[in-house]
């Protein structure tokens, strides 16, 4: 036994007065995940990704699910584990940075698995509030750390979560103070953020979330060796911000640009917007990994049924697109783009 499990075993222990029936289902949770193994891992449907977090936050993954299914938000159970990363990396007792939700001092909190479920509470309020008003997935990952207000924000302003859309709630908030902040994930930015909050919040979570690899490359339509060559392409990109109008390396990135642009280094002539590769690609029912998915009414100065998205199709489940939230793995067949969702198309020369 390492040590992080003998010291999460050990804080367990000293709560076992005080949650004795808690931490009869965190047993009986270990032993699930001893039995499915990898199923557990891989998150329920429509997450993100399985999370790459350390042992000290993975050992808490049982009590994370628990509370996720009793308030209603298993399908963010590691979006959740990868906050813990960003709050905590696992250490400390208030493990999810909880206190200030329940109207405490910071670190009030003395009990992790009062933390998880006070954060997983109060992260289900936002997701809640994010869903009855039509917003996106990525939305109340920020609020998390914001606040709720930051969802009314969204919701008067597009009603999907950009960086753009973060900062500029926190400038106003902090009345344009700036601070220092010497973080890999601010150095696209000049490394400062606002003193309101943390801007990058949700690029910080999506650091350690991560899609289960590339798909069955031998089932792509354009053959396992131009797929790969795709993905090993766009995945140079990966954590990168969505860019308007961006459709190269040297100014970044829109969705259609990185598509255009992988594209075309393979070999295949894809128009630029996606609307124009939507026209292009032949409809297909049956979508194989590095087929196209597309999605309407994203953009509301247009039309509601024009198609105003579109990613690579990977699984299932899963997509690679350049969005408002960044670069990177996205589901689309749940929540936001689930909801856009407009057909699939294929390439060809």
């Amino acid at each position: 036994m390492d040590v992080v499990t003998v010291k999460v075993g050990l804080t367990i222990a000293q709560q076992a007065k005080k949650h004795w029936k808690k931490i009869v289902l965190i047993g009986l949770s270990f032993f699930m995940v001893s039995v499915t193994g990898v199923m557990m891992l891989i998150g329920s449907p429509g997450n993100t990704g399985t999370a790459k977090v350390n042992d000290a936050v993975r050992i808490w993954e049982p009590v994370v699910r628990q509370y996720a299914e009793t308030y209603e938000v298993s399908e963010y159970v590691d979006v959740i584990l990868a906050i813990m990363m960003v709050e905590t990396g696992g250490e400390g007792l208030d493990i999810m940075q909880s206190s200030e939700s329940l109207g405490l001092p910071p670190n009030s909190i003395t009990d992790p698995i009062t933390s998880i479920d006070a954060g997983v509470k109060h992260f289900s309020s936002v997701v809640k509030n994010a869903q009855s008003n039509g917003l996106d997935f990525w939305t109340p990952v920020q609020s998390y750390n914001y606040g709720s207000g930051f969802n009314n924000f969204v919701k008067d302003n597009g009603k999907q979560y950009s960086f753009d859309l973060a900062s500029t709630f926190s400038k106003n908030l902090a009345n344009g103070r700036t601070v220092k902040y010497s973080n890999p994930v601010a150095d696209f930015n000049g490394n400062f953020r606002y003193a309101y909050g943390n801007m990058y919040y949700v690029m910080l979570v999506q650091q350690y979330l991560t899609a289960g690899g590339t798909g069955d490359a031998d089932a792509s339509a354009l053959g396992a060796e131009v797929y790969q060559g795709l993905m090993t392409e766009v995945l140079k990109y990966n954590g990168g911000p969505y860019v308007w109008g961006g459709a190269n390396p040297s100014v970044g990135f829109d969705c259609s640009g990185l598509l255009q642009y992988a594209f075309r280094l393979l070999g295949y002539d894809l128009p630029r917007t996606a609307a124009e590769q939507h026209a292009y690609a032949i409809p297909v029912a049956d979508p194989k990994p590095g087929d196209l998915v597309f999605f309407k009414g994203t953009n509301p100065s247009r039309p509601a049924s024009s198609v105003t998205h579109v990613g690579i199709y990977v699984d299932e489940k899963t997509m690679y697109d350049a969005n408002d939230g960044g670069i990177g793995y996205s589901n689309w067949n749940q929540g936001y783009w689930g909801r856009h969702f407009a057909g699939f198309g294929r390439v060809v020369k």
